[in-house]
């Protein structure tokens, strides 16, 4: 942590996180945990961290997270996850908001019906679902107009009826997939972590 915040010249950071329950994650864990007693993380968070990896962790973190990163998006709303998350005030925050570009999600006939309602795009429909689920939503681009058009969501506000219309598409499908050989596979090449 302290060469981190030299590097970057800074006192302390907003977020830490750890990426994925791999190798010694508990260690990596209580590293986030000292960071954030001392003052060197304002907060920490998780990611990746579902199934039996959040549980795991429920039963062993001193310092709860504040915020978890994982895959969200209407197809994928992380339904049982949110029951665990809602219990301790963690947010979550989406990874593939958009279900990484795939055009059916994109193209699907409510958020271009609502987006002639509104006057928007249907990314724009998708991130104002994505703020009124209460998912903290950080699109990715370079795209100058993309980023400028991501940001123009704060105008107009879903009503209860088009946010029930746009859960029927939860299909429970993700676009990423990854395994328990995968996460022992990456913890092999990743330094492990030391405590004190």
């Amino acid at each position: 942590m302290e060469e981190t915040l030299e590097r970057l010249g800074l006192e302390y950071v907003d977020l830490l996180y750890i990426h994925q329950p791999a190798g010694n994650w508990l260690a990596g864990y209580r590293q986030l945990e000292k960071a954030y007693k001392e003052g060197k993380a304002k907060s920490i968070g998780i990611s990746n961290f579902e199934g039996k990896y959040i549980e795991e962790l429920e039963t062993k973190w001193e310092v709860i997270p504040q915020f978890i990163q994982v895959e969200a998006h209407p197809y994928f709303t992380q339904k049982e996850l949110r029951g665990t998350l809602d219990k301790y005030g963690i947010k979550l925050m989406s990874w593939y908001p958009l279900g990484h570009g795939d055009k059916s999600l994109l193209n699907e006939p409510v958020f271009a019906k609502l987006g002639k309602k509104y006057g928007k795009t249907s990314v724009q429909i998708i991130l104002r679902w994505h703020t009124q689920m209460g998912f903290v939503v950080i699109p990715g681009s370079k795209n100058v107009d993309h980023i400028r058009d991501n940001l123009d969501i704060l105008d107009f506000r879903l009503t209860e009826e088009e946010m029930t219309e746009i859960a029927k598409l939860d299909k429970g499908e993700r676009y990423y997939h990854w395994t328990d050989e995968q996460l022992a596979g990456f913890a092999a090449w990743r330094p492990s972590f030391e405590t004190k």
